[in-house]
């Protein structure tokens, strides 16, 4: 079931930070600088931590954080400035 998953990172060092940007951008959308809204399952997000996203960072000097956004908390979001939520297409093109 695809859950909406909001990634946020805060990573002093240009070449890791654009690293990670690139690698969440694959599979979310960017809302802000540092933080994005992925609508994925709970087991392709661990594995994408696991295998891409945590790889690049330095655990003593980077901040990665991950938290779920179930379906009540989605409905509540309130945006203001911006475009709305993040819904992925009903479609894919390949």
């Amino acid at each position: 079931m695809i859950k909406l998953w909001l990634v946020c990172y805060d990573i002093p060092d240009d070449k890791r930070r654009t690293k990670l940007a690139k690698l969440l951008e694959q599979h979310c959308q960017r809302v802000q600088y540092s933080v994005f809204e992925c609508p994925l399952e709970t087991n392709i997000i661990s594995h994408l931590l696991a295998t891409r996203w945590l790889l690049v960072l330095k655990v003593s000097e980077d901040n990665l954080r991950v938290y779920p956004l179930d379906a009540s908390a989605k409905q509540k979001v309130r945006v203001y400035g911006s475009a709305e939520p993040y819904e992925p297409p009903d479609y894919l093109i390949l």
